[in-house]
């Protein structure tokens, strides 16, 4: 046998071979590469959409929180501590409730009863007011006492008021306001806000 055409033979197959494993290489990279920007742009997408969605929750936080603020600069400071009582006295008040409200227009008359009871609470506790000094009290204190009341009322929108039997709070949100422990700090947050700055 040529001693050539066994070299050329030899040559030819390890350039097929060299040939064969870079394509190979080629398209499995190409698989792998594709596969991984798939799942990366779904992953980024559900990100995205959490964090549009929690935004749009965390807006509707903001303005809960400044209204609780401008209705503390406009009525006075000292409102704060009859609007928490009336939050918290809401609670049981709308549980415990025997009527039947369903009939009647569903959860928009479910919530404007449950507001209905917030503003009877604050009539009922005004007296309270004076709890809270007189003298100025900070607008940091203010910004803290309408955080935490603001994040009281979305814990009561979300366990106790129906309210999302139309609006879905994002996983984000209900991770904060929708487990026991996040239930729990929502409930003590005014009181010790209260307790800390309450007092001017």
């Amino acid at each position: 046998m040529n001693v050539g055409q066994l070299i050329e033979d030899l040559v030819q197959a390890f350039v097929a071979f060299v040939s064969g494993a870079v394509t190979f290489a080629s398209n499995f990279l190409t698989t792998l590469l594709s596969f991984n920007l798939s799942e990366i742009g779904n992953l980024l997408e559900t990100l995205w959409a959490q964090v549009v969605d929690f935004s749009a929750d965390f807006l509707g936080f903001v303005v809960v929180a400044a209204g609780v603020a401008a209705f503390a600069f406009y009525f006075g400071r000292n409102r704060i501590v009859p609007l928490v009582a009336a939050l918290y006295a809401s609670i049981p008040l709308f549980l415990l409730s025997p009527f039947d409200l369903t009939p009647y227009g569903g959860v928009i008359v479910q919530v404007a009863f449950w507001v209905l009871l917030v503003l009877l609470g604050m009539v009922a506790f005004s007296t309270l007011a004076s709890f809270m000094a007189s003298v100025s009290t900070g607008f940091v204190n203010v910004v803290v006492l309408s955080v935490a009341t603001a994040g009281l009322v979305l814990a009561i929108a979300i366990n106790v008021i129906p309210i999302q039997t139309f609006y879905t709070f994002s996983p984000a949100t209900l991770a904060l306001f929708d487990t026991p422990q996040g239930v729990y700090f929502w409930l003590i947050a005014p009181l010790a806000a209260l307790f800390v700055f309450g007092r001017g």
